[in-house]
């Protein structure tokens, strides 16, 4: 038994020395190559701008009528640790086809009331169904105007959002286009996407989630290192969190943890 824990803590070591190792010679790499700390020039009109890093921000991705519960345990981390303005909330308007929010009221008053406390709705798909927004800009339209009618039909204003994040991160030029067009921004795996003025403005984030079903056993070392990659991220830091996953286990221990030692 003690040499079965002796070895999970030698690669649980060896998994936090090699991500520091790698973080270091990335962020150096990148000094190196750009030569620079903040912007480069603009390359076939997409301009790449490096943030120096803030108060991290909170993406709770697949807000849908079916994890309302694990929502409300996710609202009670964050309000315990002052984080709501700066909680970002990504809603799915009709899950799998199957929950449509107008369906739902009860859900969307939640949602009102949440906006009112200081938490920002915003938008993630029409029914996260594959890469959905992996799609011709003809599709791309038609999804994101019946996402709005429902949106704006439940009450929720649609002029006020500012960002989406594709299902599974994939999304194609054409919708790239049809959601700058319309200034909102997009935030992928490790970049945002911004209009700026005619061009396209690409920032370097670092956008992490650590809480994908994560087992009790895991809490601790995970801390250890979430906190060490906020510390030593040059980008602004971006936590994600999906509803269900994040309530498995340890996820709410950890994100109670992350967020008030972050929040000051």
């Amino acid at each position: 038994m003690k040499n079965a824990v002796y070895i999970v803590i030698l690669i649980l070591i060896t998994i936090l020395t090699v991500s520091f190792a790698t973080l270091f010679f990335t962020v150096q790499n990148f000094k190196m190559e750009l030569n620079i700390d903040n912007m480069t020039n603009v390359d076939n009109n997409i301009k790449f701008t490096f943030n120096e890093p803030k108060k991290p921000i909170i993406l709770v991705h697949d807000v849908s009528p079916i994890y309302l519960k694990e929502l409300k345990e996710i609202v009670n981390i964050i309000n315990r640790n002052n984080y709501q303005n700066r909680t970002f909330l990504f809603i799915i308007v009709n899950h799998a086809n199957k929950y449509n929010i107008e369906n739902y009221p009860n859900f969307v008053k939640y949602l009102q009331f949440l906006e009112k406390e200081g938490y920002h709705l915003e938008y993630h798909a029409y029914n996260h169904i594959g890469g959905e927004y992996n799609c011709n800009k003809t599709v791309a339209e038609k999804k994101l105007n019946e996402s709005f009618k429902i949106l704006n039909d439940c009450g929720i204003d649609t002029k006020k959002i500012k960002y989406f994040i594709p299902p599974r991160y994939k999304i194609s030029k054409d919708s790239e286009e049809v959601f700058l067009n319309k200034n909102i921004s997009i935030i992928m795996d490790y970049y945002l996407l911004k209009k700026d003025n005619n061009s396209m403005e690409k920032i370097i984030i670092t956008n992490k989630e650590y809480t994908w079903y994560m087992p009790k056993n895991l809490v601790k070392i995970t801390e250890l290192l979430a906190i060490s990659d906020y510390k030593t991220s040059q980008h602004q830091f971006y936590l994600s969190i999906h509803p269900k996953a994040v309530n498995y286990g340890g996820g709410l221990e950890f994100l109670n943890y992350f967020l008030n030692t972050t929040k000051n």
